[in-house]
């Protein structure tokens, strides 16, 4: 009798848990190391976004972003296709992407589901790194303690857009500030491996350039360079490998845009394969939402739901593809804090004097080069195309790199 009325008492208490007023029941733990499947994700839509004439496509049920049941139709959409998580693209505090990163970790932690930042250094809301640092202690000590935010082997996962905005000095800085002991992994996004001695992984935004370079040659290019970074500096950084079903900006930026068909979901397809193939540890998709650059996967009036179908079958044979497991790499040395007396400001910390990059020949000299021998020598990194000027140059991070100049835009 005494056992029936505990079980009793318990079954009321859980119950008055469940229906308390905030309750957010705990996201499922999850394996050491597992195989992640993320998608970057949008969050600043309204009703004029559709009828703005700024986008290729709309969606089959338009939104606005704000909308907690369009987050949970969306968190359901992503799940049945077997994504893991939002990289939200994230602006900082003061604007509509912080309230919807809440909404958004709300809704997730509701169902089971996960989600990421995006940290994009070219907010209107953030000048400078004193914004920067002000805006990623905020990150890691507020939306990082949420449940349902994004954790690998305990590690809250934060992405960085642009890295090449800053030098690896001044990010260097920055995270001594806000990550002194490097509790978090950060995933750098560029051209440039130089940056993985301040941050945890690597991933290219983009990799559907005008020049069309097959998906096959970037990942594997970039899979290899991560991997031989690890080999030579005895590190275990993340290579996390993009997708894309295709792009389409030119509504969205007139005369410069342009479109990277998706031959009925051949491209994806093509991507998927060569993302697998170069033994990624995580896959991410560009993207869930990103509606003005044609580069969605979440149903829309052109294509249904056919790309979600894609990412559930391709996300599955990942997850089942052979992928060396890199071994969990030692936090370095916290950084030491000097104290300063009281009302004197702290030295700022020196930047050190970047490498300047090799001289690229002039384009006069590359005409003459054949197009894999242009590209063994920029490297699959940035695209290239041969116009009547000669050999074009493009990358696809900008403000340019602050180690080198660009070629050509």
């Amino acid at each position: 009798m005494v056992s029936t009325w505990k079980h009793a008492l318990r079954a009321l208490a859980l119950a008055a848990l469940v229906l308390a007023p905030g309750f957010r029941p705990p996201v499922p733990a999850r394996a050491e190391g597992e195989r992640l499947v993320l998608a970057f994700y949008y969050a600043w839509y309204d009703q004029n976004t559709w009828s703005s004439g700024k986008v290729p496509d709309v969606p089959s049920e338009p939104y606005v972003s704000s909308n907690p049941e369009v987050m949970a139709r969306q968190i359901d959409q992503a799940k049945g296709a077997g994504i893991d998580a939002f990289v939200l693209n994230w602006w900082g505090q003061g604007n509509q992407t912080e309230k919807n990163l809440k909404a958004l970790l709300d809704q997730a932690g509701q169902k089971g589901f996960r989600v990421a930042v995006d940290f994009d250094p070219n907010s209107p809301f953030m000048k400078g790194t004193g914004s920067y640092a002000q805006n990623l202690q905020h990150l890691l000590t507020v939306h990082a303690a949420h449940p349902a935010y994004l954790r690998y082997n305990g590690r809250p996962v934060v992405f960085f857009y642009n890295v090449s905005r800053l030098g690896a000095g001044t990010w260097r800085s920055l995270r001594d500030q806000v990550d002194p002991q490097r509790q978090a992994l950060w995933i750098a996004e560029g051209t440039d491996i130089g940056y993985q001695s301040v941050f945890d992984g690597h991933h290219l935004y983009s990799i559907t350039w005008p020049n069309r370079i097959p998906p096959a040659k970037t990942l594997s290019a970039w899979g290899d360079r991560v991997r031989a970074y690890n080999r030579d500096h005895g590190t275990a950084k993340l290579w996390v490998a993009t997708v894309m079903p295709g792009y389409d900006d030119r509504k969205a930026r007139p005369g410069s845009g342009f479109v990277r068909g998706r031959d009925g979901g051949e491209y994806y397809r093509e991507c998927w394969q060569a993302a697998i193939a170069s033994k990624p540890q995580w896959v991410i998709i560009n993207s869930f939402n990103e509606w003005p650059e044609g580069s969605y996967v979440e149903p829309s009036k052109a294509y249904g739901g056919t790309y979600l179908d894609l990412t559930r079958e391709w996300a599955g044979r990942f997850r089942s593809a052979e992928v060396p497991a890199v071994a969990a790499e030692a936090a370095p040395p916290p950084a030491t804090p000097t104290v300063q007396p009281t009302g004197v400001p702290p030295t700022p910390t020196p930047t050190p004097t970047p490498t300047p990059a090799p001289t690229p020949p002039p384009l006069d000299e590359l005409w003459a080069y054949d197009e894999e021998a242009v590209q063994a020598y920029l490297g699959c990194g940035c695209g290239y195309f041969l116009s009547g000027a000669g050999w074009v140059i493009l990358c696809p991070s900008f403000p340019p790199a602050v180690q080198s100049e660009p070629l050509a835009y």
